[in-house]
Formats: C-alpha cells, sequence, structure tokens
C-alpha cells in the first residue's frame, strides 16, 4: 500500500491526522465516539494525502504535522 510499508499504527496515526484536518478524510471518523472509524475504507487518493504525511514524518514529529495541517484546515473544521 505505502512504500515503504509502515506498521498499522502508524497507519492509524496518520489517519488520525488527515481526518481531523483534511478534507475527504471525514468517512474515517465514527460519528458516535469520534475516534478512528475502523470501517472506512481506504482508496488511492487517501493513500497520496498519507504517503505525503509518512514523508513529513521522517524528518518532523507528528505533533508538528498535526499543527502544521491545523493552521492549513478548512474554516469550521475541528
Amino acid at each position: 500500500m505505502m512504500k515503504p510499508e509502515v506498521s498499522s499504527r502508524q497507519l492509524q496515526k496518520y489517519l488520525n491526522i488527515a481526518r481531523l484536518y483534511i478534507p475527504g478524510f471525514e468517512n474515517f471518523t465514527d460519528p458516535k465516539t469520534n475516534g478512528l472509524n475502523g470501517y472506512a475504507k481506504l482508496n488511492r487518493s487517501h493513500i497520496r494525502v498519507l504517503q505525503e504525511i509518512r514523508s513529513l514524518a521522517r524528518t518532523q514529529t507528528l505533533a508538528d504535522i498535526e499543527q502544521q495541517y491545523k493552521q492549513k484546515r478548512l474554516p469550521g473544521r475541528v
């Protein structure tokens, strides 16, 4: 899926950032718990964005990446 491969735990961390700040990842948020929706399906457009987050994670912390996406988020999002 991703090159090089990542663990499922790392993928979950990347999805948590994406679902909060990137349009198109809304279905990864469980409406009942506001946590990660384990039943959501990944497609190729999701992989491209997750690969970008992964590339950033090689040189920055996940907290720094989340802060960057938080600053770029659309108005009205969490």
